[in-house]
C-alpha cells in the first residue's frame, strides 16, 4: 500500500473476472483515512456526471492562490477515485473521450 500513501496513481490490469475491482474495493474500504469514490463508466459517462459524483463527497472552497477548489467534505480524509471500465465512454467526433480528458485535468 505504499503507492497509496505516496499518492502514486495506479492502473490495475487483468482479464475480465480476475478480481481487480473486488480486490481494490476490499483494500480501500479498510483504510480509515481514505475516502473511496467509485466511478463506473459507461458509454454515457460525461464530465458532468463525474462532477455530480464528486459533489456528493466534496465541497467547494475558494482560496486566494488556487481559486475555486473541490475538497473532500470530510477534511481528515483523502479522496481516492476508482475508475472502473474507463474504456467505455463514447468518443466525440474528434475521437476524444471528454470524460477522460476532464479527469486528466484534475491531476
Amino acid at each position: 500500500l505504499s503507492w497509496l500513501a505516496g499518492g502514486t496513481p495506479l492502473i490495475l490490469c487483468g482479464p475480465p473476472g480476475s478480481g481487480k475491482t473486488m480486490t481494490l474495493t476490499s483494500v480501500l474500504r479498510l483504510l480509515p483515512d481514505h475516502l473511496p469514490v467509485f466511478l463506473n463508466f459507461s458509454s454515457a459517462t460525461s464530465p458532468e456526471v463525474v462532477l455530480r459524483v464528486f459533489e456528493q463527497y466534496c465541497e467547494y472552497t475558494r482560496t486566494a492562490t488556487e481559486g475555486l477548489v473541490l475538497r473532500p467534505a470530510q477534511h481528515n480524509k483523502r479522496l481516492v477515485v476508482f475508475c472502473d471500465e474507463i474504456n467505455l465512454p463514447s468518443p466525440d467526433r474528434y475521437a476524444t473521450q471528454k470524460v477522460i480528458t476532464f479527469l486528466r485535468q484534475l491531476t
